[in-house]
């Protein structure tokens, strides 16, 4: 009887745990953080496209690094770094296990 319900114990704090873990990347990224990194790097301010546009227009040799800006701002914390890491493991695990084991499954139906 102790075992089963120091497991039930232990199951629910590793619940909550992911839970949290969820709600974490959940509003970062519905907060635009995590879309705010990706479009820092793309963005092409509206007055470097009419100067590439013009250079264009007048022959000039064009390279893209001349009509980019770096205004990268890095504002990952430990916890959102931590998260990234889980789901990076996640994510390895239903490539690599779980694709195995369906594919392992599957043989038995050829």
């Amino acid at each position: 009887m102790k075992n089963s319900k120091k497991a039930w114990i232990i199951f629910r704090r590793i619940v909550l745990l992911l839970f949290i873990i969820f709600l974490i990347n959940y509003f970062q990224v519905e907060s635009g953080n995590y879309k705010n990194e990706i479009n820092n790097k793309t963005i092409l301010t509206e007055e470097k496209i009419k100067e590439f546009e013009s250079d264009v227009r007048d022959g000039k040799f064009v390279d893209i690094k001349d009509y980019t800006e770096e205004t990268y701002i890095d504002t990952s914390t430990p916890i959102t770094n931590l998260g990234y890491n889980i789901g990076e493991g996640v994510n390895d695990f239903i490539n690599n296990k779980v694709t195995k084991f369906f594919d392992y499954i599957g043989s038995f139906f050829k």
